[in-house]
């Protein structure tokens, strides 16, 4: 099975799961893997690869990703207004353990998205993916819960910008 078939697998996957639990799962691992293809070796071999090849793949497709999220105006400017459950800082909560820069990402991301400063389309481009390897981090470490209602809410917002970066691409290739 070619790498595009199964992006290709996991995408459909995500289509047909009304969860926004597991929509999100099958929607990430079709993004890594289609994220990883642009890596060369040396790439595949460093730390925190799957963040790396993401943000790398935000990055070099960002006017697409741009008109993505141009397009999910009305998801971005719930994500803008967005809380984090614990903090109560802009979008997501970053825990102590978490790298501290993203912190004003998010910060920064929410007032790009409100529009109230402005910020080069690849800078929002990466910070996007940047929250999303963010809130796969906090699910995949057990800080988002199936039952959560906010969580459920934080995820029927970002899985449209999921599924539809993987559309773009699908069309791209």
């Amino acid at each position: 099975m070619s790498s595009t078939d199964f992006v290709r697998r996991w995408h459909q996957r995500a289509l047909d799961d009304d969860d926004p639990f597991d929509r999100f799962f099958s929607a990430w691992i079709a993004l890594v893997i289609l994220a990883r293809h642009d890596l060369d070796e040396q790439g595949m071999s460093q730390p925190d690869v799957d963040r790396k090849a993401i943000i790398q793949y935000f990055d070099s497709h960002a006017e697409a990703i741009s008109g993505v999220l141009r397009a999910l105006n009305v998801e971005t400017q719930w994500l803008s207004q967005r809380r984090g459950t614990s903090t109560q800082e802009a979008i997501l909560d970053v825990h102590y353990y978490s790298p501290r820069h993203l912190r004003q990402i998010f910060d920064t991301l929410a007032q790009v998205w409100s529009g109230s400063t402005n910020r080069k389309t690849r800078w929002v481009t990466c910070a996007t993916a940047e929250m999303i390897n963010h809130i796969r981090n906090n699910m995949f470490h057990g800080l988002k819960a199936p039952d959560d209602a906010a969580d459920r809410d934080l995820l029927n917002r970002v899985n449209p910008i999921l599924m539809r970066v993987l559309e773009v691409s699908g069309e791209a290739r």
